[in-house]
């Protein structure tokens, strides 16, 4: 919104002030002296004197006094124009800066819309790491996003998930080893925190078992998250693929993946899932053997030490399998919409800051044409009030010429007294056309995606508000034979299911191995009757 500017204005000083002999005025003059303005009081005895010869009381040269008065009355009008554009130099110099200022403001706000307008032509990486531009990566996304759509119509909504970082997976797998470190390895090769070499090396060892525990969680996690998220991508891909020749809803332009490509996404996935479990089954068999060593070493019965290890051990290979499930969040579609979102933010993000410095250059070029504007009201007040003192001075003075008050022209005063004020340029007219420009980018253009129909048809080659329809041709070759030529469903096989017989087997293993440790794993020892009893029995020590 403009706001009027706060301008220190110049006061109108009045009409310049004489020095005059009294004996050179006429009585009159005299009597008005302390009734009229003495600025006006002084151009009217000027005027007067310019007239009268105050030795004789009669018009110079004994000129007839009409046409003296007359000429006189054409020298105020000269004068008053003179002092009118004297007064209002400064303000109508200080309203030409402001118009230069306000061009200034409007030219770089042109130049900036120029800046802005190719925007959408500079490149911003895609969602496959290539460089596309604005337009295109809008297209893009307008098509992922009705793809996303129709998925979550269909009750697939893993495109919404957002996949967890990696560096929880590091944690996770870290906190896993210090517990293992401080639980197993700790009381097993019995470290101690002494600075010697065999503790050391100890500790050393334990540090390498733990690091190597650390890194097969991690593996393992990251290897089956890759392969089930590409099992995952080459089915919806495929489902995408065969939609619109079931449901005629929706028509994709990518290639569908083979049914072999399936096939091999889904035995990649197998085999991770393999890897996952037999690394959960041997984190759970190391902690049913810590814990089973642990519960021993306390004194606690063969069975509880035993249902423990079990327990606790199945629960820590549960967390490993359930960890790594928990990172299978997204799919390749999300991340897309997440990569081309990024984009779009991007380059939202330069028009906004190109649009924010229009918006500032347009106010300032409105701040300075009001400035303008109200330094050449004020200018012309000037003159104006110049312009109306004079003409009470030459009324004045007439009146002391004796003069009829209906001889005197006001009419041809007022057109002679009247300055000279150039009007506006066609330059003027070129930064008003500007700033009309300026405004309209402003009130049209709230997005750089806006586009015209034209521009949309020249991208995609189709009419607004017209969607395709998938087009299979045919052609007969002989008889009642059909040939299909064009797209073919793609024959999804049947996800693979979890590796449940590796599970049973891991949980066999561990169970096996608990026990076996609960069975040979030395109970705490006891002291003996009589160490208790001398212990009992012996007496306090003097202090």
């Amino acid at each position: 919104m403009t706001e009027t500017p706060d301008l220190e204005l110049e006061p109108y000083p009045g009409l310049p002030k004489g020095t005059f002999r009294e004996k050179d005025l006429p009585r009159p003059a005299v009597i008005a002296l302390g009734i009229a303005d003495e600025g006006v009081w002084s151009a009217a005895v000027e005027t007067y004197l310019s007239v009268i010869d105050p030795d004789t009381g009669k018009p110079d040269h004994d000129r007839p006094l009409a046409d003296a008065a007359a000429s006189a009355v054409h020298n105020a009008a000269a004068t008053c124009q003179a002092v009118a554009l004297d007064y209002s130099a400064r303000s109508d110099d200080r309203a030409a800066a402001q118009e230069v200022e306000a061009a200034k403001h409007v030219a770089e706000a042109v130049d900036v819309i120029e800046y802005a307008g190719g925007i959408m032509h500079e490149t911003v990486t895609g969602p496959d790491g290539e460089k596309l531009n604005g337009w295109r990566i809008q297209a893009i996304h307008q098509r992922d996003e009705a793809l996303a759509r129709q998925r979550s119509s269909e009750g697939d909504a893993r495109h919404t998930q957002h996949g967890w970082e990696k560096s929880w997976r590091l944690i996770a797998a870290a906190l896993l080893g210090a517990m293992d470190a401080l639980l197993l390895w700790k009381p097993l090769l019995n470290l101690s925190f002494e600075g010697s070499a065999d503790n050391t090396f100890r500790w050393a060892i334990g540090a390498g078992m733990v690091a190597l525990q650390v890194l097969a969680i991690e593996w393992a996690a990251r290897t089956f998250v890759n392969a089930e998220r590409q099992s995952v991508d080459r089915r919806s891909a495929a489902g995408d693929h065969n939609r619109p020749l079931t449901s005629r809803r929706l028509l994709g332009d990518e290639a569908a993946p083979s049914t072999d490509d399936i096939a091999e996404a889904d035995q990649q996935y197998s085999q991770a899932y393999n890897i996952l479990v037999g690394v959960a089954a041997l984190v759970a068999l190391i902690g049913g053997v810590r814990v089973a060593w642990l519960g021993r070493q306390a004194d606690l019965p063969f069975y509880e030490a035993t249902l423990f290890g079990i327990a606790i051990g199945l629960i820590l290979g549960c967390v490993v399998v359930q960890m790594a499930r928990l990172y299978c969040r997204g799919n390749l579609l999300g991340d897309r919409l997440r990569i081309e979102g990024e984009a779009i933010d991007a380059i939202e993000a330069r028009f906004k800051r190109a649009r924010d410095r229009i918006s500032g250059e347009r106010e300032a070029a409105h701040n300075a044409l009001a400035a303008a504007e109200v330094l050449t009201n004020h200018a012309a007040t000037l003159r104006d009030l110049t312009l109306a003192d004079y003409r009470r001075a030459v009324e004045l003075a007439w009146t002391w010429f004796g003069l009829p008050p209906g001889d005197l022209d006001h009419e041809e005063f007022t057109r002679r007294a009247q300055s000279v004020v150039k009007e506006p340029t066609a330059k003027h007219d070129a930064l008003l056309t500007r700033l009309d420009i300026v405004n309209k980018w402003l009130a049209e253009r709230g997005s750089p995606f806006t586009q015209t129909a034209a521009h949309q048809h020249q991208l995609t080659g189709e009419p607004v508000g017209e969607q395709r329809e998938p087009v299979t041709p045919v052609r007969r070759p002989a008889g009642n034979q059909v040939v299909i030529i064009g797209r073919a469903l793609v024959e999804i096989p049947e996800r693979p299911k979890p590796p449940h017989r590796l599970m049973l087997a891991g949980v066999v293993v561990t169970a096996i191995a608990t026990i076996t440790t609960a069975w040979l794993a030395p109970a705490a020892q006891a002291p003996s009757t009589e160490t208790a009893q001398l212990m009992v029995e012996r007496p306090p020590s003097p202090a």
